[in-house]
């Protein structure tokens, strides 16, 4: 596992709120309870394709339970991300860490493989943004999984690499799922309580731990 108290500066992507909660949620929690800076960009509103909602008001409060030091929401279109030009997006994140003037130790973004088109369209505008240039080359960069989408690409190529010990971070993880309630679901949908407690069980034990979240490494330079 990765000695996370290194990483002062991370900046987590979610196509939509929620997103951030079931993918490293855990992980959010323990890095802040470190003292990590974590900022969190959300891109849609997440009901936008649906029906109208509260979805970024819950992330206000499911961002403050899990210690998120800041976040901000753009406002592209839910679940049609493939209708504005990738530059688009990719200029929004720029923009943002230009406008705050801090450099990310670690990333944590989609898996690419996800089948909901707003994951994979975020995940190749982290890329981009995160290009291989001096000033970003030293970023490491993982990937988390999202449960109700990641699992039904049946052709995924997620290949989990890394594995992050949330045996104490689960109830936390749980808690800030609690104000997103209008978007959990009821067993045995992937997105019940019920499973993402299940998940990090099958996890953890995929690495000899109790409950943990896993992450594909997308890239890491050493110095």
């Amino acid at each position: 596992m990765p000695d996370l108290e290194k990483y002062k500066n991370v900046l987590v992507l979610a196509a939509h709120p929620d997103d951030e909660t079931l993918g490293c949620g855990g992980t959010i929690a323990k890095l802040s309870a470190l003292g990590s800076r974590v900022r969190l960009l959300t891109f849609t509103d997440g009901i936008g394709a649906r029906e109208p909602g509260q979805r970024i008001s819950q992330l206000s409060q499911a961002a403050k339970s899990l210690g998120i030091f800041q976040y901000k929401s753009f406002n592209f279109p839910d679940n049609r991300m493939d209708s504005v030009p990738l530059l688009d997006v990719v200029k929004k994140i720029e923009r943002y860490v230009f406008d705050e003037s801090f450099k990310p130790d670690l990333i944590l973004t989609h898996s690419p493989f996800c089948l909901n088109i707003d994951h994979r369209i975020v995940y190749n505008a982290t890329i981009t943004a995160f290009r291989g240039l001096d000033i970003f080359s030293p970023i490491k960069i993982m990937s988390y999984e999202v449960p109700s989408s990641s699992e039904w690409n049946p052709v995924s190529n997620f290949i989990p690499n890394c594995y992050i010990d949330i045996r104490s971070q689960l109830k936390d993880k749980i808690a800030a799922l609690s104000f997103y309630k209008d978007e959990m679901r009821k067993h045995p949908h992937p997105r019940s309580l019920e499973n993402i407690e299940r998940l990090a069980a099958i996890y953890g034990s995929e690495a000899g731990l109790e409950l943990a979240e896993r992450f594909m490494i997308i890239r890491e330079v050493i110095l």
